[in-house]
């Protein structure tokens, strides 16, 4: 037995190896640029932080199986290596790995680029805004988000606290899995069209969300509120989703709304929505919309006042469910809850208040579209500052519904979007400035308490 006991040790120890391999080639190649890698150089240096924290969590196990114990408690211990630890963390790896060589294929890169530009932007907004108002230490910063096209229904984000059971293979779950770099999941052919990308606001919102700990709050707050106590709990199902919503507005505009409520609209009618489904994590469609332009209107913009009426419009045309009804008489107080209450979390301000730019993000998103429909009079995307990438996909979901739904016109959309992108400056990394010791350090705490559990 313990010539076969050491075979396996040896075997672990040459997977565990193995991996760390294409660990450092990604690594590599982020150093040297290629494929214009070099931008995520600080989350390929989380990335590599967080494998070998799992990696050397996966030596520690094998070093106390190659201590003296009997052969029940080393069959238990490989057991928990060879299917638990070992398949998690190559799940993770996959992930993280497709997504990155993704960007080296050039079909796909132009459009996933942007889109790691553009959640970067948001994340750094508000990251940055938490830091002003001093509830946020630079030591205790993740990464900004990577955007990952896989084969799902709508976009997903995962990262801290999040659980990542939907992404397992059949039959496997992870609980509690807290990455030290987000990550968010686009449908394959949503993340290759331009116009569709505003849905990033919502994901990079969730992750902001679960570092800071939002969502916690407006939930107490809505305990406390003044709605009817039968509505209550759903408005607390919904609370997550719909900060979500405000972070897609306050990062995407009326790029946001064109987006979700091109979807949702036509949607409404099916059979799906016919009934309020008190089990679902989002609002009923019609609620979620009404709220979306309760927030617009919150927002005190007034060209976002203007796309709430007409969405508030195209909603009331809708038919409605009688349980959906009641709700609607509540999104003008959810509303100002969620985008007018100080919080403690943000410092005793208010979640309107993250992006100070907000009036002037709509004005340049506006004269985007215009460019994106008709190719003419094209914004600088330089000066006087440099043009947010994150506005460019919000511009073109506009443009998209001003030119038309043909495929011709929506392709010319298209390759105008990626042109301006392109035109931006890029920064030198996502992220900004190198991680420091003290940020590593955390991350690395982050890796270490990865835990991995089988579950059917």
């Amino acid at each position: 037995m313990s010539g076969l006991r050491a075979r396996m040790l040896t075997e672990i120890e040459l997977r565990v190896a193995a991996l760390l391999q294409e660990v450092a080639a990604i690594d590599a190649a982020a150093k040297g640029n290629e494929g214009g890698f070099g931008i995520h150089a600080t989350q390929l240096r989380v990335l590599g932080i967080m494998m070998d924290g799992l990696c050397g969590q996966q030596r520690a196990f094998l070093e106390r199986l190659g201590g003296d114990v009997t052969d029940g408690e080393f069959a238990d211990g490989a057991a928990a290596l060879l299917f638990e630890q070992i398949p998690g963390t190559q799940r993770i790896w996959r992930l993280f790995s497709g997504a990155l060589a993704a960007r080296r294929r050039p079909g796909g890169a132009p459009c996933l680029d942007a889109a790691d530009l553009a959640a970067a932007e948001g994340w750094d907004l508000c990251m940055s805004q938490a830091r002003n108002w001093s509830v946020l230490d630079a030591d205790v910063l993740r990464a900004p988000p990577l955007v990952c096209a896989e084969p799902y229904p709508e976009p997903l984000a995962f990262g801290r606290r999040a659980l990542l059971g939907v992404i397992c293979d059949a039959g496997w779950r992870f609980h509690d899995l807290r990455l030290p770099l987000p990550l968010v999941l686009l449908p394959a052919d949503q993340a290759e069209c331009i116009w569709m990308l505003p849905a990033l606001g919502h994901e990079v919102g969730h992750d902001v969300d679960q570092d800071l700990g939002l969502t916690e709050e407006i939930v107490a707050a809505l305990a406390g509120s003044a709605l009817a106590p039968e509505r209550r709990a759903l408005w607390q199902r919904w609370a997550a989703e719909a900060l979500a919503d405000a972070f897609g507005l306050l990062l995407c505009n009326a790029g946001f709304v064109e987006a979700l409520a091109a979807l949702l609209l036509v949607m409404v009618p099916g059979s799906r929505y016919r009934a309020l489904d008190p089990t679902a994590a989002h609002p009923h469609p019609r609620i979620r919309l009404l709220l979306v332009g309760a927030m617009l209107r919150r927002l005190g913009v007034p060209a976002l006042a203007d796309r709430a009426a007409a969405l508030e419009s195209a909603v009331q045309a809708l038919p409605a469910p009688e349980d959906v009804a009641p709700f609607l008489d509540d999104v003008s107080a959810v509303a100002a809850l969620i985008l007018g209450r100080e919080l403690r979390a943000l410092g005793g301000h208010a979640l309107g208040e993250i992006n100070p730019e907000l009036a002037a993000d709509v004005q340049r998103t506006e004269l985007l579209a215009a460019f994106l429909a008709s190719g003419r009079l094209r914004p600088s995307p330089d000066r006087p500052s440099r043009f947010p990438v994150r506005l460019v996909p919000a511009a073109a979901g506009l443009a998209v519904a001003a030119v038309g739904p043909t495929a011709d016109a929506i392709a010319a959309v298209q390759e105008r979007a990626l042109a301006f992108v392109g035109a931006i400056p890029r920064p030198t990394m996502l992220g900004g400035a190198p991680l420091s010791a003290g940020r590593a350090a955390y991350l690395a705490r982050l890796a270490r308490g990865i835990d991995f559990r089988r579950s059917r």
